[in-house]
């Protein structure tokens, strides 16, 4: 049987409706920061509601990369060449990685893993962000620019570490999808700063921002309960399964990697390299089935917030909602906070949020938590997705008491401390939680 080696982390691991619609048409996969032409105004004054932003917190997905999966050798390779993955120069910065604790840098695994084969054909790594993603992120952070120092002076104009907190997964991609968000939001000259931006991230072994299911042990009878009943519980997946198989050369496997064949047309089509045309006539197939599997692994088969939700983004529930808590009675708190993940990040947080529509979140992709306080300091939260308005499950309104919105998560939420406890319960306890 031939196995098709798997790269990567689990799988990959507004707009205005017209510019919504027009990017689900493209499918690049691309999410075009600069096609805004609006102001989407975090002063609600207007409105009406005379509160004040007290702090923003946006996870957001990495910039266009390449491939992170292997295919099987009966699909011809695409070329990865250097011009694709030239450096964008305005999006160069000086910064340093530290660990949570402001020590060195830790080790990354999860990247050595994806140079431990080689370069692509053409020279480029895997999982490289591409001149195209350093560009996405770049608009991304000149948008916020705009909302959150143009428009609404929230935070200087120039990086103050007393404001802006980074933090980043401990991979290539996302470490520079950061820098590159922060020369888009300040700029890159260093006259207006003191040393080098920081980016925090934690080692590979108590990683939250994907689903770590190297180290937290309970993860895998879950997924690998939710690949089993993937032929049953989704209908029509099956035949849809054996059929790519077919074209790909692959004996029946119900642990098909439909994540990889995804990423890799959908890599392909953002670069505009060719597509073989037996595939390309299944794109939309892949790409449907590719965001059920992904829902159903982070999230379990059944409907509601379930312990592999929980084990999936419950510390990141909690990590957002805990910011919130100590920024409502202090003035010494971040107001900004940058958290540079995956898709395989924000599937899970949409889902827990309620507001996951059903599509895979395109390249610079980002959800962005406002908190809001009146002058009787009562506080609430509105949560945005792809830069529109959402109202969160468990919600009665888009602008959340924040009270209420803490409650409606607290059933998928989990603290640090209970979450690695969580991780190495026994297979037969799989369902009972502790909080």
């Amino acid at each position: 049987m031939f196995l098709w080696r798997k790269i990567g982390i689990l799988g990959s691991g507004l707009c205005s409706a017209f510019v919504l619609h027009e990017y689900l048409l493209d499918r690049k996969d691309v999410f075009r920061v600069q096609a805004f032409s609006f102001w989407r105004s975090s002063n609600v004054e207007e409105e009406g509601q005379g509160l004040e932003l007290k702090l923003v917190q946006i996870v957001f997905r990495h910039g266009a990369r390449t491939p992170i999966s292997r295919l099987p050798p009966s699909i011809e390779q695409a070329t990865w060449s250097s011009d694709l993955v030239k450096t964008v120069p305005h999006t160069l910065i000086d910064y340093r990685v530290v660990s949570l604790d402001g020590g060195a840098q830790p080790p990354s695994p999860v990247e050595d893993s994806y140079q431990k084969h080689g370069p692509h054909k053409g020279g480029a790594r895997w999982g490289q962000l591409t001149t195209l993603g350093q560009q996405q992120m770049f608009d991304l952070g000149q948008l916020l620019r705009k909302h959150y120092v143009e428009n609404n002076r929230f935070i200087d104009p120039g990086y103050n570490p007393q404001q802006v907190y980074v933090r980043s997964t401990n991979i290539k991609r996302t470490v520079e999808s950061a820098r590159c968000v922060l020369a888009g939001l300040f700029g890159n000259s260093q006259s207006d700063r003191e040393g080098p931006v920081v980016i925090q991230t934690s080692t590979a072994e108590e990683e939250i921002f994907y689903p770590n299911r190297e180290n937290c042990q309970a993860m895998r009878p879950l997924i690998k309960t939710a690949w089993g009943l993937l032929d049953t519980a989704l209908p029509g997946y099956r035949e849809d399964r054996l059929k790519l198989q077919h074209i790909l050369g692959i004996q029946e496997a119900r642990q098909f990697n439909i994540f990889g064949l995804r990423d890799e047309l959908t890599a392909r089509k953002a670069h505009d390299l060719p597509i073989p045309e037996n595939l390309a006539a299944l794109e939309d197939v892949v790409e449907q089935r590719a965001t059920q599997c992904m829902a159903a692994l982070v999230s379990g088969v059944e409907d509601g917030h379930s312990h592999a939700l929980r084990l999936s983004t419950g510390p990141v529930i909690n990590l957002l909602t805990q910011n919130m808590q100590r920024a409502q009675n202090s003035e010494n708190c971040h107001k900004l906070h940058l958290y540079s993940g995956h898709d395989t990040t924000l599937i899970p947080l949409l889902k827990a949020l309620g507001i996951f529509d059903d599509r895979w979140p395109p390249y610079a992709a980002h959800v962005t938590l406002e908190l809001y306080q009146d002058a009787k300091k009562n506080n609430f939260v509105k949560v945005l997705y792809l830069e529109e308005e959402k109202q969160v499950q468990g919600c009665s309104a888009v602008l959340c008491p924040f009270e209420e919105f803490k409650e409606a998560m607290a059933t998928v939420a989990l603290s640090h401390k209970a979450f690695w406890e969580n991780c190495k319960i026994d297979q037969k306890k799989a369902s009972q939680i502790t909080v």
